[in-house]
Parts: structure tokens; sequence; C-alpha cells
């Protein structure tokens, strides 16, 4: 739809002028309606740039402009609880493998999208942020990546800081992880099909998951397997694939014993249990939970302050939940789809707008357009 603007002309000076435009924007081509249509379809994260123009019949470089013009995202005061975790990109973003995402842990919202992780560049952006908002700061979530650790004690002198309770978990499921196979090895007769292999090595390889996952989630369905011509359930097969082996019997139970750990204890409890765990691990004579032992005593206050639970902000009727990277993580998996979705950015900020566009539900676009 096309709107033709009349020109008038004095008949006193003859000076020439054209009526308001009350349809579009100063210097806009797209009227007002068609820029609130193109921005309220790239809220979504399936929506591209090319099939909001291809849906409304107009080029893709002029949905991308009226993108780049109405949406600027600048951080506000820094939340209480903040959440680091970083997100692997292609170079053609940046030249660095991996960005940096600070999570608002209260309001499940993004706080700022940085495009590097490197501890010097975490260092120079903290560095500027105001020191009476950094010591407002109360939690901050993360994994166990040093770098993270460091610069979260040296610019948030306020905020306790606890490990995710995921990463401690992963740390201890590869260590199960390891004594598998490390068992699995010995009836290995290196053939080309599973089937056709010991069946110590064929169970302990198709049925992994079994000894990693938490086993009240695991169904319980009777079946029969024709390799070992069998009849098996939950129980059974975990039975069989634990008397194979000694070390994968502790192995096991040292892992089951640190997720109930995890899942059941309290914050007043935790201290003494945690103790209990890691004495249990490093007497174990079993190497990767030696070393299991090690990381859990290396972060263990940090560990610890995981049990620490906190009020929701989005619902008041909710029990407290315990600080955790839970939220950043399910984030992470729109981002991923924002990013697999646009076929690939090549340009940050715009990457970055568009995630927080989409993430951020209360996100307010500009009321006049920007310079490009």
């Amino acid at each position: 739809m096309k709107c033709n603007i009349q020109n008038y002309k004095c008949k006193n000076c003859n000076t020439i002028f054209r009526e308001k435009n009350t349809f579009a924007n100063p210097n806009e081509t797209l009227s007002k309606e068609s820029i609130i249509i193109i921005l309220d379809k790239l809220r979504y994260a399936n929506a591209t740039f090319e099939s909001v123009a291809r849906d409304l019949h107009i080029s893709r470089q002029n949905v991308i402009d009226v993108f780049d013009r109405y949406v600027d995202y600048t951080p506000g005061v820094l939340p209480e609880i903040i959440s680091f975790d970083e997100k692997h990109i292609n170079k053609s973003l940046t030249d660095n493998a991996y960005m940096f995402i600070m999570l608002d842990f209260k309001n499940n919202k993004i706080y700022d999208i940085l495009y590097s992780r490197h501890k010097h560049k975490l260092e120079y952006h903290f560095s500027r942020l105001p020191l009476e908002e950094r010591l407002k700061v109360k939690y901050i979530t993360m994994d166990m990546w040093e770098p993270y650790l460091d610069v979260a004690k040296r610019y948030f002198k306020n905020a306790k800081i606890a490990i995710d309770s995921f990463h401690v978990m992963e740390v201890v499921n590869n260590a199960m992880n390891k004594v598998r196979l490390s068992v699995m090895q010995k009836f290995n007769k290196k053939t080309d099909n599973l089937d056709d292999n010991h069946p110590f090595y064929y169970v302990l390889k198709k049925y992994r998951y079994y000894l990693v996952k938490d086993f009240n989630e695991i169904t319980n369905i009777r079946f029969y397997n024709r390799k070992l011509k069998m009849w098996f359930d939950k129980s059974s097969l975990r039975k069989y694939m634990l008397d194979i082996d000694e070390s994968l019997n502790l192995a096991y139970y040292l892992t089951t014993k640190y997720r109930d750990f995890n899942k059941t204890v309290n914050d007043s409890s935790c201290i003494n249990e945690m103790e209990n765990i890691i004495d249990l691990f490093y007497k174990s004579n079993l190497q990767p939970f030696i070393e299991v032992a090690k990381t859990l005593s290396t972060w263990k206050e940090y560990i610890l302050n995981s049990f620490i639970k906190v009020s929701d902000c989005l619902d008041k009727d909710q029990k407290p939940r315990r600080l955790s990277n839970g939220p950043i993580e399910g984030i992470n998996s729109i981002i991923e789809k924002i990013n697999i979705n646009g076929n690939g950015y090549t340009n940050f900020w715009r990457f970055r707008n568009r995630c927080i566009y989409v993430i951020n539900k209360d996100f307010i676009i500009l009321n006049k357009p920007k310079n490009n």
C-alpha cells in the first residue's frame, strides 16, 4: 500500500511545503504499522529476517534495517543474583569460540551478553561498572571454571559464589564412566558389530546410561534381550551390570551417594554430609573418584553455597529455589535456535540484540529510531 504526500505552494511567498505524514516516522519508507508488525514477528525465536521479509513482501535488508534502528539494548542496574555461563558461537560473529552470558537469576532475563569469556575481557568490562552497583550483588552462580571464580571474587566483593550442582554431578558421572570404560575394555573382543562382542562389553556399552542416570527416571518396562537371551526389568538389568565387576558396583554406589546428597540434603546439614562423601571417595581406591574428591575439596565452599535457597521473583507462591545455572541452560537452547534459524549471524551486536529481544519479554523498543 502506497501513501502519496501532497505538496503545497504558498500563493503569497511561493514557499513549497508538504502535508504532515502521520503514517510514518520522518525519513522512513515504511509505515508505523508495518514497523510494529515486523518487530512483533521478530519476537519469536523461530522467525528469521528472511521469513519476516517473505511474509510481508519486502526485502530482507528492510527488515534488518528496522530491527537495527528500533532495537538497541542497554543493561540496567546489576541484579542481586547473577548467573555466569558461556555459549559456543561460530567464528563469523567474533574471534572467540565462546561468548559470555549474564542472567538475572530471579527474573530469568538476560542481563547482558559479551563477545568473549576471556578473563582479561571480563575484567575490563566489570571494572567499568560502578563499584556501588557491584557491591549490591548478593550471589553469583557459575560452573567450575577458575577465570569466572577469579573475576567474581575480585569485582563482586559481597557476593557469595555458588557452583551449579548440575556441573558437579557431571564431574561425578564422568568418574563413573571412566570406571565403566576400564571394566568394559577387559571384555572387548574388538568386533565390528556390537552384538558379536562379549556379553559384558555389550551390556555396559548399550545400557551405559543406567549407571549415570537417576534410577527413578528410567522407565520400568520388562523387555527381552536377544543377545543375552534373558528377560529384564530395570532392576534386574542393573544388577546384571553391577555383578560384572566389584569396582563397577563401588563406583555406582559412590555416584548414587552423591546424587542422593545433591537432591535431598538441606542447607544446615550439607557440610557434614559433604565431608563424609569426600572421605568415601578418597577411600574408594578408584582413581577417577579420588580425583573427584580433590575437586570437591577444592571447590567445597562454593558447592555448599549452591544449597542456599532464594525466593522466586516470578511466582510469589512458589517455594524458594536453590541457586543454580538451570535457568540459563534453558536460555542457551533458545540462543542456539536463533543462531541456527538465522543460518549464522555475522554481526555480533545484531545477534546480541536479537537474543535479548526474544528472551526478555519486557524488552521495550525505541520510540525514535536510532541512526545507523
